[in-house]
């Protein structure tokens, strides 16, 4: 069953960020690019839907066009600005170089992809204050580095589309979330409160997955892994952030590469 929650930080921050945590094997993510043919007319489908792009006759009228009447070329597709083609979701599928001022839109539809492949999905933010204190507590508390945030969301997925400006992405192996859900669990009762509530929050997540590797293993599909995309530019975000209330954010706004 998929799982799908939204947390968010409070109003007043020096810094926000949206990230997306998705449950999905990475060989699974590297897949999309240069999918077959099964695939990826079931990932155009889902991007279609998502962002539509109807046709929209323009007018066209030449010369003198006060006296002429408009001839129109129905075959021209009008895209809204800013909103991914049909050629943005080529482009992903084919392993294609995409351009930087490209970047953005392809990675609207490659999250959205991801969600619709996961087994579950988590979104939420914060600020670096919170995610600073939130560390450090984790460090004093008992928890190693290499079982911290930071190394969590800061393996290199290794795919062909780099990150927006703004933006970070990373990934873990199913093996080092299990270790670090269970270093998370432990140090606990050695947080502060508001640190509890946050830890709980991400652990509530992560602690989804041995039921989701079952789920893959009667579908004859690989363990999830965890996939990470941070926004730090809204102009990246690739959900609609909804309205903030206080006391939320359990992730770093920052992540190794």
């Amino acid at each position: 069953m998929k799982f799908t929650k939204c947390f968010c930080a409070g109003v007043r921050v020096e810094l926000m960020g949206e990230f997306r945590l998705h449950a999905l094997a990475i060989n699974e993510v590297r897949d999309v690019f240069g999918a077959d043919d099964v695939l990826a007319a079931k990932l155009r489908g889902w991007a279609l839907e998502a962002f539509p792009t109807p046709a929209q006759p323009d007018r066209h009228v030449g010369r003198n066009h006060l006296f002429r009447r408009a001839r129109r070329r129905p075959h021209i597709v009008m895209h809204r600005a800013g909103s991914p083609t049909e050629r943005t979701a080529d482009d992903l599928l084919e392993g294609r170089f995409v351009a930087p001022n490209e970047l953005v839109k392809s990675w609207r539809v490659l999250d959205l992809w991801l969600e619709k492949l996961s087994w579950g999905t988590l979104t939420t933010s914060c600020t670096r204050r919170e995610y600073d204190a939130l560390e450090f507590e984790l460090a004093r508390a008992g928890v190693p580095s290499y079982l911290g945030l930071n190394r969590l969301f800061g393996g290199d997925p290794q795919i062909p589309l780099r990150p927006a400006p703004g933006m970070r992405v990373g990934y873990s192996r199913a093996s080092h979330v299990e270790a670090t859900c269970a270093a998370l669990d432990r140090a606990v009762p050695y947080l502060s409160d508001d640190n509890v509530r946050n830890v709980r929050a991400l652990m509530d997540f992560l602690e989804k997955f041995p039921s989701w590797y079952d789920e893959a293993r009667a579908a004859g599909r690989p363990r999830p892994d965890l996939i990470i995309l941070r926004h730090e530019d809204p102009a990246t975000l690739a959900t609609v952030p909804p309205v903030s209330t206080p006391g939320s954010g359990i992730l770093p706004t920052r992540s190794a590469s």
